[in-house]
């Protein structure tokens, strides 16, 4: 049997999520890394209202036996009405053609994430990597309320943008439309960051096999997995009544998870230097990510973006991680 690995050779990382399907991934994929400290996490509204999104965290973690403090976020963006994925992901933003998650009977350790998460960047030895896989909220609000925030902050390795077209609108990227001023503030903070934009998730494909392996794998767990697996693998191809008939054959992008798992296999991603900011007034271009590879005009680059990965590479570590948690 392998030794655990020591807490002071692991990289301290804080979640901070709107779970989603994709972010329950994410989280189930962090979980069986034995690389990483998880400090916490906390969840912002997006992908539906946060008390959807925070209902959503603790049933993961209740069902699936994490062990890690979930706590509330901001519940609306820094400055425009609230928007969400619930048109594509149902009204709780998690679908499933199985039996539902349990509604979990905990609730969270706390219902200030941003003050939990400066606590954690504040309190860990090291500086903390900061995952953020839904709109920045949480984490501009806490860079607000304590600049000095930003020194602690070795890395920030986000799932949002796109060097193309997006998906929430033709140029934008549903975590960056969702809260553009947010992101503003994110990407001009000098933090280091690494972007895990549209143009990478589209070369991640999740396909009706894969939800067939997870259909075969032994227990309970594994059949409510295999359920939401389905859902989301659909997604693509369902309206806005997105049920189980919808066409299985089309593949369906992997966002979320594939910042967990590049923290696991990162010589499976190729990444570019750009400057990257943030439109916050187009009309048609509002929470764009427009990248420049070639910082014009003397501007200093501010993102390593990601452009390759190995696709199926990355879909099979993330079965593996899963069969693994369930074992």
């Amino acid at each position: 049997m392998n030794s655990p690995v020591p807490v002071a050779a692991r990289r301290p990382v804080w979640l901070d999520a709107d779970p989603g399907f994709d972010d329950a991934l994410t989280m189930l994929m962090l979980a069986v890394n034995p690389g990483l400290h998880w400090l916490g996490m906390s969840v912002v509204a997006g992908n539906a209202p946060l008390a959807n999104t925070l209902a959503n965290a603790l049933s993961v973690r209740e069902f699936f036996g994490l062990k890690l403090p979930i706590h509330a976020g901001c519940a609306q963006p820094l400055a425009t009405p609230l928007v969400t994925a619930q048109a594509v992901l149902g009204a709780q933003g998690m679908r499933t053609h199985g039996p539902p998650l349990p509604e979990a009977q905990g609730g969270p350790d706390g219902v200030d994430g941003v003050a939990a998460m400066l606590a954690a960047l504040h309190a860990s030895p090291q500086p903390v990597s900061v995952l953020a896989i839904g709109p920045l909220t949480n984490l501009a609000t806490a860079l607000q309320r304590d600049p000095t925030a930003a020194a602690r902050i070795a890395e920030l390795v986000m799932m949002g943008g796109s060097t193309e077209r997006g998906n929430h609108t033709p140029a934008a990227e549903f975590n960056m439309h969702a809260d553009p001023e947010a992101a503003e503030i994110v990407f001009n903070a000098g933090l280091p960051v690494r972007m895990f934009g549209l143009n990478l998730c589209r070369q991640v494909l999740v396909n009706d096999s894969h939800v067939q392996q997870v259909r075969h794998w032994p227990g309970a767990r594994a059949q409510v997995l295999a359920g939401y697996l389905s859902a989301y693998q659909r997604i693509r191809s369902a309206d806005s009544s997105a049920d189980s008939s919808a066409d299985a054959s089309v593949p369906m992008p992997l966002y979320d998870p594939v910042v967990a798992a590049w923290l696991a296999a990162p010589g499976l991603f190729e990444f570019s230097n750009a400057r990257v900011d943030i439109e916050t007034r187009g009309h048609f271009t509002r929470g764009m990510t427009v990248c420049d590879f070639k910082a014009v005009a003397g501007r200093s680059f501010n993102a390593h973006v990601a452009m390759r990965a190995d696709g199926p590479a990355v879909v099979a570590l993330m079965l593996n991680s899963l069969r693994a948690l369930l074992a």
